[in-house]
């Protein structure tokens, strides 16, 4: 046994950093050294090293009459990551990690309508944006404070007027506002975009606490419409709703995601385009801009 707890102590002898010289194995500064011992075997588990948290060293001694079976693993710290799937390795300093990781995420925030004239005002406060990512694949490869991601996303965006003036579609297809009809109580007026997205953003993390993320964000609006609310003069509650109201196709918004103690994001979203297209529009051009948490 003397000579069995000798072995194992031989293989935690402290120098700068792990090597292999002739089959020994020295390690400076572990954070934890485990030593199990059994009838017929014995089993050293080191964690940590100087300049390195997670390596891991295992050794696992076995007698056998007079002779012994030697068994080492090094570093078996692959784990599975904050998300759906995909495996990662964590460098020496912590977060970020390296390697692939598949997640999931959903933005809740709030949007305004830039360059609107009058009678157009947009209330944001009512206003919101829903963004769902259904699927974020993202790698770290540049380094170990870079990298990069691309997505899948669904979003709902309404831009909601809440005064005395409501949007509506001519016969024409033009999109408009109007006054609502004199002694009538109006109860909100708004443009929802339904979009498919594919957000491509370049990742960089200071620490494992604060990182940020900036790229643009495709969107394919394919549905858009105008809901109007108001009661008439008679008490009646009115609904007006006006399908295909011409939506730009495509839109390009530009994300900037700001990561606060690797518990959530924030986010503001810009996009530089009409939400509606030029040809059927009369005084309603507006761009978009939003902003919430990412969760």
């Amino acid at each position: 046994m003397k000579k069995l707890l000798t072995l194992c102590l031989l293989a935690v002898t402290a120098t700068a950093y792990a090597s292999t010289d002739n089959d020994t194995l020295t390690i400076e500064k572990p954070r934890k050294v485990d030593i199990i011992t059994g009838d017929s075997v014995q089993k050293i588990k080191v964690y940590g090293r100087e300049g390195n948290d997670n390596y891991t060293y295992e050794n696992s001694i076995q007698l056998v009459d007079s002779n012994y079976v030697s068994e080492t693993t090094i570093n078996k710290d692959w784990g599975f990551s904050v998300g759906i799937l995909g495996k990662q390795k964590k460098p020496s300093w912590g977060y970020p990690y390296e390697g692939t990781s598949l997640s999931m995420h959903l933005g809740l925030g709030l949007c305004s309508a830039i360059g609107a004239s009058d009678p157009v005002a947009v209330s944001v406060g009512s206003s919101w944006e829903i963004m769902w990512t259904i699927a974020e694949w993202m790698r770290y490869q540049y380094g170990r404070h870079d990298g990069y991601s691309i997505g899948f996303s669904i979003g709902w965006r309404n831009y909601r007027m809440t005064g005395f003036h409501h949007f509506t579609k001519a016969s024409d297809g033009t999109i408009g506002t109007e006054h609502y009809p004199d002694g009538t109580e109006p109860d909100f007026s708004r443009i929802k975009v339904f979009s498919l997205q594919v957000p491509i953003m370049w990742q960089h993390r200071f620490n494992k606490r604060w990182g940020f993320a900036l790229g643009p964000v495709i969107n394919f609006n394919t549905y858009a419409s105008i809901k109007n609310r108001y009661t008439d003069v008679n008490g009646d509650k009115q609904k007006e709703l006006f399908k295909n109201i011409h939506q730009q196709p495509i839109t390009i918004d530009l994300m900037l995601n700001v990561n606060i103690m690797n518990v959530f994001n924030v986010y503001c979203k810009y996009s530089p385009m009409n939400i509606l297209r030029s040809s059927y529009t009369d005084n309603t051009k507006f761009q978009s801009l939003s902003f919430g948490i990412y969760l």
